[in-house]
């Protein structure tokens, strides 16, 4: 007997669509190790700037988008985050180390500012208050806590 998975229950089973943008390779590479360990399940994709991601995001939805508020291109990250954030169904998660720049960036519509220098449990609280009833702590395949003391930045 073959089983068959409509797409509906496809999608019920599958897990958050995550994109990180960052011009760091080791900053991206990092919170998705992080990402994965706290939702196993995730789809992720990561871009290294402003354009590869606009060119993401009108191909696929996605429930999280963590963006770097430093991008040199596409007129800066808050440019980016204008964009992004027009999908009300989108967190979008704007990751600093200038505390001066997440006034601009929740203006331009991320939901929330994380400091790069935040604990990887902070930062896991940001994404889970940021979209609740996607990140819930049921979703997490293990506890979030053994992740609050690493560093996930490397700026």
């Amino acid at each position: 007997m073959t089983t068959t998975t409509t797409a509906a229950e496809h999608i019920r089973h599958a897990g958050p669509s995550i994109m990180i943008i960052d011009p760091d390779r080791r900053v991206r590479s990092a919170l998705r190790r992080l990402l994965e360990a706290s939702h196993s399940n995730a789809s992720i994709v990561e871009a290294g700037n402003a354009a590869s991601a606009l060119a993401e995001s009108r191909t696929k939805s996605f429930d999280l988008i963590l963006v770097d508020t430093l991008l040199p291109d596409l007129g800066g990250s808050c440019e980016l985050i204008r964009h992004i954030s027009d999908d009300l169904t989108t967190a979008v998660i704007a990751l600093g180390v200038r505390q001066d720049d997440a006034a601009s960036a929740v203006s331009a519509g991320a939901r929330v500012f994380v400091r790069k220098t935040a604990s990887s449990e902070q930062l896991l609280s940001a994404v889970r208050a940021a979209s609740p009833r996607t990140f819930e702590p049921s979703h997490q395949s293990g506890p979030a806590d053994s992740h609050g003391t690493e560093d996930w930045s490397t700026s």
